[in-house]
């Protein structure tokens, strides 16, 4: 009798704590064809960051290929989720202005910053040790890899800081756009 008793308390004790959490948990899927914002997508297959924007169209930031997290727990279906959560946050909170590579907590990362040569603020997503950071930061965005005059990043080793305000449709502080690429001279 003690244990149904027990196993009574415990289950609705459960139901209880998941009604009072569910409201605050945010959504990140879309509620309308016009409203913007991050995803994770698998429309073709493999798991991709997208980002819609406010006509509707989806555009492809971030596709992920690597298994190297997975036995951490961080497969790449999982990696798509919180780094698209991330970004949206980042996104709605307007703290999505450049992105770079930097460091945190030891290891190398992709990050934002509030500005050109500005402190790695917040995680994007972790690089696998030994993984190039410039590298990775210039090959990070998909919708980017047609970008015209884009720089090799085997010419220079300075650390690039990508505006995306345009591609958010955010305004620039200073009420016009700014390059796409402004490349910094250490790593953060």
């Amino acid at each position: 009798m003690n244990q149904q008793l027990l196993t009574k308390v415990l289950a609705a004790s459960a139901i209880a704590l998941s009604s009072l959490t569910a409201p605050f948990e945010p959504s990140y899927g879309w509620s309308s064809p016009t409203e913007k914002g991050f995803s994770c997508s698998n429309s073709t297959g493999a798991p991709v960051t997208v980002y819609r924007n406010s006509k509707g169209a989806i555009e492809p930031w971030i596709e992920w290929t690597s298994d190297y997290f997975s036995s951490s727990g961080y497969n790449r279906q999982t990696r798509c989720q919180l780094v698209s959560q991330r970004l949206e946050i980042y996104r709605r909170n307007r703290a999505l202005k450049y992105i770079t590579a930097g460091q945190m907590n030891g290891q190398n990362v992709i990050c934002t910053a509030n500005q050109v040569n500005g402190l790695c603020q917040n995680l994007i997503y972790t690089l696998r040790p030994g993984q190039d950071p410039i590298g990775s930061l210039y090959n990070l965005l998909a919708w980017r890899q047609g970008y015209v005059g884009m720089p090799s990043f085997d010419e220079t080793r300075k650390i690039p800081y990508i505006d995306v305000r345009g591609k958010l449709e955010e305004s620039t502080e200073e009420g016009e756009q700014e390059p796409i690429f402004s490349p910094s001279s250490s790593l953060h």
